[in-house]
């Protein structure tokens, strides 16, 4: 998994009280997660976590690697796939089709981390990607999203702009530009030097 960081993004540190409003027990969506170990950081704080992953193989491996027993709880036709848990810290994650997935399985968020999901779609996707962000936030509640700024026509992960942002999400006012970041060297060795991520603020 070339996207995925073994320590925890210290954009998501330096931004975490914008995703969970400096609430105490918040309902935190990782869509397509991977293995994101900030989902096991914000379970220790007290966070329920709930993600969604298409690949088998990230879900097992966050659980693994994070030391944390988990069951296979039941399977979800919706989604073509299946609900993996650790109860103890109230992390569940759908391992299936994130486009199927919907406010008949989860919904009320509190907030969200989308770090490597949005970008990732196939840009005629982006629409329904963020449908379903909305149907099962709350009403106004944060997301902090991690876009990049390269040459149109490349990727993925492919470029987004703050307007196109805007008109995803229906917003009234364009979203908060909270960050910048060089692209890692793992990133760079993919041919994508000079690349810049962008973290903004959305309320839904």
């Amino acid at each position: 998994m070339p996207w995925h960081m073994e320590d925890i993004h210290p954009k998501f540190l330096l931004h975490i009280d914008k995703i969970t409003e400096k609430k105490n027990n918040a309902k935190i969506f990782f869509p397509l997660c991977g293995k994101a170990v900030e989902m096991f950081y914000l379970a220790k704080k007290g966070h329920t976590i709930v993600g969604v992953e298409y690949i088998e193989l990230g879900v097992k491996q966050f659980f693994d690697e994070n030391k944390l027993s988990y069951k296979k709880t039941k399977h979800v036709p919706e989604i073509d796939g299946d609900v993996y848990e650790n109860e103890e810290n109230r992390i569940k994650i759908y391992c299936g089709d994130y486009f199927k997935f919907g406010p008949t399985l989860e919904t009320n968020f509190d907030g969200v981390w989308d770090r490597g999901g949005l970008e990732a779609v196939l840009i005629d996707e982006r629409g329904k990607y963020t449908d379903i962000m909305k149907s099962v936030m709350k009403r106004g509640a944060p997301c902090v999203t991690e876009v990049p700024d390269r040459p149109v026509g490349e990727g993925p992960p492919f470029n987004l702009t703050a307007d196109e942002i805007t008109h995803l999400y229906n917003l009234k006012t364009p979203p908060e530009k909270v960050d910048y970041d060089p692209a890692s060297e793992i990133l760079k060795s993919m041919n994508v030097d000079g690349m810049i991520y962008y973290y903004y603020k959305i309320n839904s």
